[in-house]
């Protein structure tokens, strides 16, 4: 580590924090994943503070998920999952009360642009996958839980097509939410029939490359998706 940056005055309120944020700074200009990162005592002494603050500002920075701790081995750096970005989504959605019309709309976003970029750089293992994937959800025997999670992973393997891996961390960050979504959805009759259908339509616009017929089809698909939602909701308010 090159030393705390010239200029850096810490202040007394949330001392644990600042020191948080200055080591964050380190860890993503100058370490590697899986990286060790110093002992508390030696960053104790290099920020001037107590070894409690470093004990609390690591606890931050793991909480975070930009590193690991290992015990009495020390901590090492660790690269954010998307899992992490999920989870504060599903969190922000649920206590700001982000209605499902707002989620369909950003999913709606998000996945039109998917497909219309994985229609012309998806490669033959992907759509291996997704057809994989398929296969999966045509079990009868699967539960709701599982089918609702290949569900989700075939749509997230479009938006990996797309070339942009932005694209496809922001696809799946709402991967909690509408998975949630679409396990419900699930419950509705007939649901299941329509949704492979629906799926396979998609998939055969990508093999065939057009991208006019696989927007169709994902507008189409995405649509019926939340009229099935706005079903179920209706239902658990008649009771």
């Amino acid at each position: 580590m090159n030393g705390m940056p010239v200029g850096n005055v810490l202040q007394k309120d949330h001392l644990y924090e600042q020191v948080a944020d200055l080591l964050e700074q380190q860890i993503l200009n100058n370490y590697e994943d899986g990286a060790r990162l110093p002992s508390e005592q030696h960053l104790a002494e290099e920020y001037s503070v107590s070894r409690t603050i470093i004990r609390e500002s690591l606890k931050l920075l793991k909480e975070r998920g930009l590193i690991d701790s290992k015990t009495g081995s020390g901590s090492y750096v660790t690269r954010p999952e998307a899992q992490n970005i999920a989870d504060v989504v599903y969190r922000i959605i649920q206590m700001d009360q982000i209605d499902y019309v707002s989620v369909f709309d950003m999913r709606m976003i998000l996945e039109m642009e998917s497909i219309s970029r994985a229609v012309n750089h998806v490669t033959t293992a992907e759509m291996k996958e997704m057809e994989h994937l398929l296969e999966l959800l045509k079990d009868p025997k699967l539960s709701n839980e599982k089918r609702s999670k290949y569900d989700f992973s075939f749509h997230y393997m479009i938006a990996k097509a797309s070339g942009n891996p932005l694209l496809a961390l922001m696809t799946e960050a709402i991967g909690t939410i509408c998975q949630e979504m679409i396990h419900k959805a699930f419950l509705l009759q007939d649901s299941l029939q329509d949704s492979i259908a629906r799926h396979n339509l998609i998939m055969n616009a990508i093999k065939a490359r057009d991208e006019k017929a696989a927007k169709e089809a994902m507008r189409g698909h995405l649509e019926r998706s939340k009229r099935n939602y706005e079903e179920y909701l209706q239902r658990q308010q008649e009771g």
